[in-house]
């Protein structure tokens, strides 16, 4: 049986500091809010209670592990982190555990896995000949060991240390059909990939299987290791119909009216304060009121997709935790939720998007950077960027009987999810080698959270002082004690105070240029020292910036520099013109009966320029294309739309522009 711990004095200080704080509030619902604040705690204190008291499988005196990791989550989607999704199970589990405030992971789904496994930055790693992977360790310890879901990591899990394995190896798939692409995806261990049953629905399966292997391992007497990587929400959009349509209402308020609301709840639960500010959106997020009527429930059905197979993914957790309590073992299984990057940004295509049915097997629903926008309250941009929206994340902890936090705390120092790799050894008497045979193993980047969960050091103490972030050519950035240095698209470092200014909204590269150059140098020198990235991830920035969407572009774009206005600028003169720098010749053969259409938000129909391209242009044979344009409306979001093979560049065709997957947009003054 486990201690039971019991309410003391100082458990109750955190009520007795709120009520101080609210004394002389003059919000009319306060009185309310204290109350429900109360509540929270009395039930999750008694939740927390139950669960420590409930007796433990065996004798080994080790924790249990489950790890649940969500893809593409914004960190304010969860209920408990001030979304208007219903996540019951998920705010049960924060109510009974911690919340973290400050989690940061990776900007991408694949370089956030390869931190979580082996405690590494993703370049550190080197695809694992740098590493040992966390399973191997804990398998070690005595642990049974198991992933279902995504690995998106090097090789077969069973190699990293996994004894079983159910899901795919790639990056995202199909939820109805398991596939990824056209090609089965879904195995088990090594065996080929196979069809999955017509009613298989992907979160379902993966929980099923998940819930299979606890119950093994209870049954064996030996502590787990269950690492749950559910494919949800990551796109396509699948959920059932009646979880989808019951989300229609709740997103016609539109993205930024409901933004507003998170940020407000956001405060009211205690995760942000009044640091924090709420920064415009780019130009590549439309604004909703300039939208038709037709578009908005358009893009609210989208949303109501999203939102459906949340709540799934939810509903499959209450399943794993209800799981734990009948089998015995809650009190001493330490749970761990998080996401692998902020809410991803727009995909799809314009001409596509109600032809996309969320519950249909062969649909490719997404949802729009509006969305994802409102997916990362209160901070800007999106999954692929080292800027905090694309690397703040929820993160939820539950350990009753290791953890000495109170039942519904909020923690709001920094950590990273290179973190939990030191964390888990810490809890299961592991050291960390230098060397693994032959091999030299890189020195572990993270600290254990231990102390936190131990509640050793103050709220507030952050734990990792330094972060590095590189991913590819899209994103780069450091943390460094308060400051903060981060760039995308190659373009410029930006600087920010974090501390003082946790949304990022004031660059201060200008006013601190020899901080901005002291971070920029560290970042190259771990670059160099510690990593082995390709020269191509280190070039030095270049002396232009493009905004958000530059990366999709040129996607698209063979041998793309730089337009004009920028990708996703604000304040764009109403008299430009349209520009496209290329680094080969380019070539207008061909393009014949091919359009690029300029179209404002406000009538999607019509577009307010088209070209007329043939090979005669003048800008044949050159590497910039200009495109003279009438004059445009103020305060008004464009965007571009063109066929495919519109112009050759180096001899190879440009694909698409599309409004969703490809897209170009600006804002007018």
């Amino acid at each position: 049986m486990l201690v039971e711990r019991r309410a003391t004095n100082s458990d109750l200080d955190p009520l007795r500091s709120l009520c101080a704080r609210r004394a002389g509030t003059t919000k009319p619902n306060a009185l309310q809010q204290d109350v429900a604040v109360v509540a929270a705690f009395v039930i999750g204190l008694l939740l927390s209670h139950s669960v420590a008291c409930a007796s433990d499988q065996g004798d080994h005196g080790l924790p249990n592990v489950l790890l649940i990791m969500v893809d593409d989550v914004g960190f304010s989607d969860l209920g408990c982190y001030g979304g208007e999704i219903d996540t019951t199970h998920l705010d049960g589990l924060a109510q009974q555990g911690v919340r973290f405030s400050n989690f940061l992971v990776n900007p991408m789904c694949v370089v956030t896995r390869t931190s979580l496994m082996t405690g590494h930055t993703h370049s550190q790693s080197d695809n694992y000949r740098r590493s040992l992977p966390v399973a191997k360790l804990m398998r070690k310890a005595g642990y049974s060991t198991s992933l279902v879901g995504k690995w998106h990591q090097p090789g077969n899990p069973l190699d990293a240390g996994f004894d079983s394995f159910y899901g795919f190896l790639g990056g995202a798939i199909n939820s109805w059909t398991g596939k990824e692409g056209r090609k089965h995806a879904i195995q088990n261990d090594r065996d080929t990939p196979l069809p999955v049953d017509k009613d298989w629905y992907a979160t379902d399966a993966f929980t099923d299987r998940a819930m299979h292997n606890i119950r093994a391992s209870v049954s064996e007497q030996r502590p787990f290791f269950a690492y749950v990587a559910y494919n949800a929400p990551h796109t396509p959009l699948h959920a059932p119909r009646e979880l989808v349509e019951k989300y229609y209402r709740r997103y016609e308020a539109g993205w930024d009216e409901l933004r507003q609301r998170r940020f407000e709840k956001l405060q009211d639960l205690g995760i942000i304060d009044d640091r924090y500010t709420m920064v415009e959106p780019g130009g590549e997020v439309r604004r909703w009121r300039e939208m038709p009527r037709s578009t908005q429930l358009q893009e609210a059905r989208r949303m109501a997709a999203y939102a459906g197979m949340l709540e799934r993914v939810d509903w499959n957790v209450g399943r794993l935790l209800n799981l734990l309590d009948e089998q015995d073992v809650a009190g001493n299984t330490l749970v761990v939720f998080l996401a692998d990057n902020g809410g991803a940004y727009s995909n799809g295509d314009i001409h596509t998007y109600d032809q996309q049915i969320p519950w249909e097997a062969d649909s490719m629903p997404f949802a729009s950077n509006g969305w994802s926008f409102l997916k990362n309250t209160p901070f800007r941009w999106y999954k692929s960027s080292a800027y905090q929206g694309g690397v703040s994340v929820p993160c939820i902890m539950r350990w009753p009987a290791g953890s000495r936090l109170l039942p519904g705390e909020v923690r709001h120092g920094r950590f990273h999810v290179t973190d939990l790799y030191p964390t888990l050894l810490d809890i299961t008497g592991q050291a960390y080698p230098s060397s693994d045979g032959a091999r030299r193993l890189e020195p572990l980047y993270g600290h254990s959270m231990m102390p936190t969960l131990e509640d050793q050091v103050p709220d507030g103490a952050d734990v990792h002082d330094e972060i590095f972030w590189s991913f590819n050519q899209t994103s780069r950035g450091l943390i460094l004690g308060d400051w903060k240095i981060v760039s995308i698209s190659d373009g410029p470092w930006s600087l920010f105070n974090i501390k003082d200014d946790p949304t990022e909204s004031q660059d201060l590269a200008s006013s601190y240029p020899r901080r901005a150059t002291q971070l920029s140098e560290h970042w190259f020198r771990f670059a160099q020292d510690r990593t082995t990235m390709p020269a191509s991830w280190r070039e030095p920035p270049v002396d232009f910036q493009e905004g958000w969407g530059f990366h999709r572009l040129r996607m698209v774009l063979p041998g793309y520099v730089r337009c004009v206005p920028a990708m996703a600028a604000m304040n764009v003169s109403v008299d430009t013109d349209l520009q496209f720098h290329f680094d080969q010749p380019v070539s207008f053969r061909g393009s014949e009966g091919k359009t690029l259409r300029l179209y404002r938000v406000p009538d999607p129909q019509n577009p307010v320029w088209e070209s007329t391209l043939d090979g005669n242009d003048p800008s044949e044979g050159s590497r910039r294309v200009t495109f003279p344009l009438p004059q445009l409306a103020p305060k008004t979001t464009y965007y571009l739309l063109a066929d495919p093979g519109w112009i050759t560049v180096g001899g190879r065709p440009a694909g698409p522009l599309n409004d969703g997957a490809y897209w170009y947009r600006f804002r007018t003054k």
